[in-house]
């Protein structure tokens, strides 16, 4: 009787999510995974390209060890306070900015006390590496139950307190867990969580109900914003659920599953759908030209039978995937454009300093470059990651001084929403920074300043340099840095990287 349960609610299953991958979503990062028996190398990847707004400074750099000391208070942007139980791990981050160029206010909240606004992803020292996260938009079903905290922790703040504290991807879990039972979240997400051990999916889209799963060798999926967590049977020991998850969802009639099983499929029972079906379905050709474009990409351990198998999609390349093929996919249309902020791709081979390397693209990945580091070797970055700037701005008369690019923006103008063309300008000095040089060479093809045949040539140069960058790297790594060699052989590939750039952007840049 119970295989035969899950056997239907398979059938719904699939019948319900193609209504579900069609509504509402707003935001527009992508993740993917690709298990250690899916990659040439044996590595496990995974990364996201972190996405919100054309022209939007983002700042990498390396917290240093206490830099949060025991007992510290920590206030965020959105009502969510942490008090650290010991002085902070060094880790890799991304964050917005909030630094001397916009005068300390950080752009999310608009105040200025000391904190980090919106830490994306990165690696401390003790081997966990965290990227989160993926927005995640609920019905309104499961919010008229257990609806959002005030006080609950936010994205935003989710890698800070995580990469801070935890020495363990099984601590890390049991940390972000642990808020979510207790002062709750703030909004909805996907993430990854990772070290050597092991690999975490986590995702929540209400107050205090969550599903995780432990991420096997043999599994590979892409997330656009969508809940990709399809029929779970949560008799799986690599499973963790919220303790009232399926409880709440039949209390607010949103349960697709059974509870006598002990299945829920969590996406149709929690999600309000989404269109960045787009992005999916340029994914999907990417990585499997034969998957199933309707529900082979979502995430599930039970299966025709109705028995616990190991997680799967319907996703199966037709090759062993490469760091190339990573680097690839961020490339694709819809998924590497204007709007990425930064893109970061994980590599775990193994225990130990040089068993993780991260690799750090900046704004638009269709036309940037991945430059590796050893995040646990590194002990700075060069100095164009780090430059605090002012804002770009908008006007409807181009300029006559500065880089400007032609842009459009959405005003209200007398109670209506309308698109207003005009130019945007980039702050004074960007040329000094990583960030703003890459958005100012991928606007110039983007806007159409651009030629066909420049275009061709930067991109001829964006992809031969990185194909130096990767070979280059594979030999380096097999000298077995130390911290020292490890930190300069990056900061040097950064500074060639960021003059390449300017190069190629000839008297624009001037």
């Amino acid at each position: 009787m119970k295989n035969s349960n899950k056997k239907l609610i398979a059938i719904v299953c699939s019948v319900l999510l193609t209504v579900c991958m069609f509504m509402n979503c707003a935001s527009a990062c992508t993740m993917f995974y690709a298990g250690a028996a899916t990659t040439a190398d044996g590595t496990m990847i995974f990364g996201r390209s972190e996405d919100f707004a054309n022209s939007r400074n983002k700042i990498f750099y390396v917290s240093p060890a206490g830099n949060h000391t025991a007992g510290e208070e920590y206030a965020g942007c959105y009502g969510f306070t942490w008090t650290f139980t010991h002085d902070s791990y060094a880790y890799t981050a991304f964050r917005d900015d909030n630094g001397e160029g916009v005068g300390n206010v950080c752009p999310n909240c608009g105040e200025t006390h000391a904190h980090t606004p919106y830490e994306a992803a990165g690696t401390n020292e003790k081997g966990v590496s965290i990227t989160a996260t993926e927005t995640l938009y609920p019905s309104d079903a499961p919010l008229a139950v257990d609806p959002y905290e005030d006080e609950g922790i936010e994205e935003a703040e989710i890698v800070t307190v995580v990469l801070s504290e935890a020495a363990s991807a099984q601590e890390a879990l049991a940390l972000l867990t642990g808020i979510y039972d207790t002062v709750g979240a703030n909004n909805g997400s996907g993430l990854i969580i990772a070290d050597a051990q092991e690999a975490w999916y986590i995702e929540n889209m209400s107050g205090h109900e969550y599903l995780a799963i432990k991420l096997n060798d043999s599994l590979i999926f892409a997330q656009p914003n969508m809940s990709m967590l399809g029929l779970i049977d949560l008799d799986d020991e690599n499973v963790l659920a919220s303790p009232k998850l399926i409880e709440t969802a039949q209390a607010g009639g949103f349960l697709v599953g059974d509870p006598d099983q002990n299945t829920i499929n969590y996406a149709l029972s929690f999600c309000g759908g989404s269109n960045a079906n787009a992005r999916m379905l340029n994914a999907l050709p990417y990585l499997d030209p034969t998957a199933d474009t309707e529900n082979g990409y979502l995430i599930s351990n039970v299966d025709a039978d109705g028995q616990i198998v190991p997680f799967y999609t319907g996703i199966k390349p037709d090759h062993l995937l490469t760091i190339e093929d990573a680097q690839g996919y961020y490339h694709i249309s819809n998924i590497g454009y204007a709007n990425n902020l930064d893109t970061h791709i994980f590599q775990i081979s193994g225990e130990g300093a040089l068993g993780t390397v991260e690799w750090v693209c900046m704004d638009a990945a269709e036309y940037g470059l991945f430059v590796p580091y050893y995040p646990m070797l590194t002990t700075d970055v060069d100095v164009s990651y780090k430059l605090s700037t002012a804002t770009a701005v908008f006007s409807e008369e181009k300029p006559q001084e500065g880089f400007s690019y032609p842009a459009t923006v959405s005003k209200r103008v007398n109670g209506e929403r309308v698109q207003i063309a005009g130019f945007k300008t980039l702050p004074e000095g960007w040329q000094e920074s990583m960030y703003w040089s890459y958005d100012a060479l991928s606007n110039l093809i983007l806007s159409g300043l651009a030629d066909d045949a420049q275009k061709a040539e930067i991109v001829g140069a964006l992809a031969d340099k990185q194909a130096a960058i990767n070979a280059d790297f594979a030999a380096f790594a097999a000298t077995q840095p130390d911290a020292e060699t490890a930190t300069a052989w990056s900061m040097t590939a950064a500074q060639e990287v960021h003059q390449l750039a300017l190069d190629l952007l000839g008297d624009f840049a001037k």
